[in-house]
């Protein structure tokens, strides 16, 4: 079977799914590390991970790695045995996430086995790893359905292929839902386990062809722009997503820096503005006041020394000779009732009057 290990977006944006179909092994279609990564990425990009599981099962060593990622990930997962989840299959369902089982699904559980060619004393050592390995599948299935470890080693390690339809691994524990397949294969008795796991997935694919082509067809797109034409797979796009909106959310961060300095900038033109109009303002009124200029001038020198003609306009007021400066000093330091001029003017009277 070709490996069909991928990540599917879901009918969500923040949805995608993961499917366990194949032979579980390094040999086979579902491999540790590819599981692995493609979870990682999947937890960095998406909210809800939904894995499907369509498996006859394979090397239990690379079931526990896989079992051990998804316990151990704290994403929103839950596991769909859509057809059959058979040996190693069966405990991957088993990692503590919600499981749900399509009503025409299976379940196989059975005791661990290996096919050697040793000595005596390999044997020896096979048989303890075989051992070691059915401690930690009962401990699995017994924390999975809440029955004993010896419970589980009396009922299913017995050495026989224990098969369980969808409400028998509903009643046991096993699952924690069923749900209605559209996808669902007729069963035929001339099938093996094995063609109607592939029967399946091809009726899978075949219903999520549409999915994936839309998928292929962005990702084509995409590898159009500028920004993302060296971009090698799906991978390579999210991440460099990631990193334009790293970058946008720094563009608007200095957006915002900017905007609150261009109104502090702003606030002290307006001020210094406020300043310099105050003092022509105060230059014009003292010019009115010394009788350089008439107050029907104002405007005309106020307008003046607000243009490139200021100086013009400062050097014609300074031109003009005042004319009641000594007035305005004498009267505006006096005392109210003492007015000096007033005293010389009686002065100069009464002695023209000797």
């Amino acid at each position: 079977m070709a490996n069909i290990f991928n990540i599917i977006p879901g009918p969500q944006e923040d949805t995608c799914c993961i499917l366990l179909y194949g032979e579980i092994g390094n040999y086979g279609d579902v491999r540790a590390q590819d599981v692995v990564a493609q979870l990682m990425e999947a937890e960095r990009t998406y909210k809800k991970i939904d894995v499907r599981i369509n498996s006859v099962g394979g090397d239990v060593h690379t079931g526990i790695a896989i079992f051990n990622a998804l316990h151990q990930s704290q994403a929103d997962i839950t596991i769909y045995i859509d057809c059959i989840a058979a040996s190693t299959a069966s405990f991957i369902a088993g990692c503590g996430k919600p499981v749900k089982m399509s009503r025409f699904g299976r379940m196989m559980i059975h005791r661990p086995t290996v096919c050697v060619c040793a000595n005596a004393d390999e044997l020896e050592e096979y048989i303890k790893t075989l051992e070691d390995i059915e401690d930690i599948l009962c401990s699995i299935y017994s924390e999975r359905t809440g029955m004993s470890v010896e419970d589980i080693r009396d009922k299913y390690m017995d050495g026989g292929n224990h098969w369980l339809d969808a409400e028998e691994a509903l009643a046991l524990g096993f699952v924690d839902e069923i749900y209605d397949d559209p996808n669902r294969v007729v069963v035929v008795d001339s099938l093996s386990e094995q063609q109607l796991c592939e029967r399946y997935t091809a009726q899978y694919l075949n219903a999520t062809k549409v999915s994936f082509n839309k998928n292929e067809k962005m990702i084509e797109q995409l590898k159009q722009m500028a920004s993302f034409s060296d971009c090698a797979d799906e991978a390579a796009i999210m991440a460099r997503i990631a990193e334009i909106e790293a970058k946008a959310a720094q563009c608007d961060s200095l957006t915002a820096e900017r905007d609150a300095l261009q109104k502090e900038n702003d606030e002290y033109k307006r001020k210094e503005q406020e300043a310099a109009d105050a003092a022509i303002d105060a230059e014009v009124q003292t010019a009115i006041d010394e009788g350089r200029i008439g107050e029907d001038q104002r405007e005309h020198y106020v307008a003046m020394l607000h243009t490139e003609q200021a100086e013009s306009a400062r050097a014609i007021l300074k031109s003009q000779k005042p004319k009641r400066r000594a007035a305005a000093i004498i009267g505006k330091g006096e005392p109210q009732g003492h007015n000096a001029w007033d005293e010389r003017m009686e002065e100069i009277r009464k002695d023209l009057e000797k």
